[in-house]
């Protein structure tokens, strides 16, 4: 199927203006994360591997952030959709206060179990103090980071992708150049013939964890502020109070609960994976920290358009329009898939090339290209349970993405990963066929249940009148 076809389609080109800044976004953040961690990798296979054990545990607390952010950017969209400006306002301000409680009891969680978690994951003696020191100094930004998932999440539904595009990615610049500062000693770089001496903290993965939190404190900061000045339809005024709304409150629950549920069961679901792999040893761990690193590029496509068709089903579940949303809906999932199988065959031809750019250590190249090949064959899979589960979201339709999320992590991978790595002797390469059956049933699932039309009824589209507005 060629996305030429689709390009006289109306719903497409509404689609793709919103999906092209989100696409780019995910693109550009992840050539930062891979340059982040060839950074890191020059430290070498421990230092790595210190970034690698704290990894999930990061993982689970952005999940369910962004958990709570669908309950609060999925109101939005449906207010908009519903030309409704004082709700959308109303939403937006309770998404402060979000924030706020949300940032400050992750702050204080992570800076209380630091010491303890790299421990509980299973990393070797040698590892855990550049471990703990790397996840205390990251958790810093928790408030910001907490910000920057909410206010991400509402300025998307409101149909603008375009500002967290430009602050995310301007914020990993800002890791890049601090980490070239803060991990290494000062030294000398050879350019063009001359030699210069460029300043060094010399900090190593603690170093790299100071750059990501101030990162995140530059995009948290400047996204909340977006978010606040949304020009004038949906500007917060201060004078409007901020005094917590139960119904607000009460919605984001039943819609983000289920959400950060289903992210916190898959990224609980990590941990254990992450401790399994510690167990394998410190080379399958870097490794295995290398490949997720870079199989990102597979499903990044996904991510960004996901981004906006939560927003365009949002939008016509508030306009009342099951028209426009099933079509959105099918339509995002259809492009999602193209360009990941296509993404998905290219990283199976060169993912030894790839891996080499992160890590210098033959044996971490080697075990890192053959676990891309193993999950490309996962990720067309993955790419339809990444749009579909968004799009079951922004119907309203939450607890079934969490359902599928319980059954696949903890029902198929965490039990057949630890029986093809004990029993069948596959090393880190069980791990990630587990996560391969993992990720095609869990795109199985969302493709039956978004055919079944079940949404449609959850969303209350079978029983009202539709409002004919075009989402914006």
């Amino acid at each position: 199927m060629a996305l030429s076809r689709f390009g006289s389609n109306p719903r497409m080109k509404v689609m793709w203006h919103l999906s092209w800044p989100a696409i780019i976004e995910q693109v550009l953040a992840t050539m930062v994360s891979y340059v982040d961690t060839a950074m890191v990798g020059v430290l070498g296979a421990a230092a790595t591997a210190s970034v690698s054990v704290n990894a999930s545990s990061i993982w689970l607390i952005n999940g369910i952030l962004a958990g709570i952010g669908v309950g609060y950017s999925v109101q939005v969209s449906n207010a908009i959709g519903a030309e409704d400006d004082a709700r959308a306002r109303r939403i937006i301000r309770q998404g402060i206060l979000a924030t706020v409680v949300c940032g400050m009891a992750a702050l204080l969680l992570f800076q209380l179990l630091a010491p303890f978690i790299p421990v509980w994951l299973g990393a070797e003696p040698s590892v855990r103090p550049t471990a703990t020191a790397y996840l205390r100094w990251y958790t810093l930004c928790m408030p910001f980071a907490a910000a920057s998932a909410i206010f991400s999440a509402i300025l998307r539904c409101m149909g603008n992708t375009k500002t967290p595009l430009i602050f995310n990615f301007s914020a990993n610049l800002i890791n890049l150049v601090l980490n070239f500062f803060l991990i290494y000693e000062t030294r000398t770089v050879t350019v063009g013939g001359f030699s210069l001496t460029v300043p060094g903290a010399g900090l190593g993965v603690a170093g790299a964890a100071i750059a990501s939190a101030v990162a995140w404190a530059f995009a948290g900061s400047m996204l909340l502020y977006a978010g606040i000045r949304q020009g004038p339809r949906f500007q917060v005024r201060f004078r409007e109070g901020f005094r917590p709304d139960s119904s607000i409150i009460q919605m984001a629950l039943h819609l983000g609960l289920p959400s950060a549920l289903e992210r916190a069961t898959i990224n609980l679901g990590q941990i254990v994976m992450t401790a399994l792999v510690a167990s394998i040893g410190t080379v399958a761990l870097a490794a295995n920290q290398i490949a997720t690193t870079a199989e990102g590029l597979c499903y990044l496509p996904a991510y960004g358009i996901s981004y906006a068709s939560v927003a365009l089903v949002g939008q016509s579940v508030g306009a009342r329009s099951a028209e426009n949303a099933r079509a959105y809906g099918s339509l995002s999932a259809k492009v999602a898939l193209v360009l990941c199988t296509g993404l998905a065959v290219l990283l199976f031809l060169f993912a030894p090339a790839l891996a080499s750019l992160f890590n210098s250590d033959p044996q971490v190249v080697e075990q890192s290209a053959l676990m891309l090949r193993i999950v490309c064959f996962a990720e067309p899979f993955f790419a339809l349970s990444i749009v579909l589960s968004s799009n079951l979201r922004g119907a309203h339709d939450v607890r079934y993405p969490m359902v599928v999320g319980l059954i696949c992590m903890w029902g198929v991978r965490i039990v057949l990963a630890p029986i093809l790595v004990i029993y069948g002797k596959l090393g880190l390469a069980g791990v990630w066929i587990a996560m391969s059956v993992d990720l095609i049933l869990r795109g199985i699932l969302c493709t039956h249940r978004w055919h079944s039309g079940k949404w449609v009824q959850i969303a209350g589209l079978d029983a009202q009148p539709a409002v004919h507005t075009t989402p914006s």
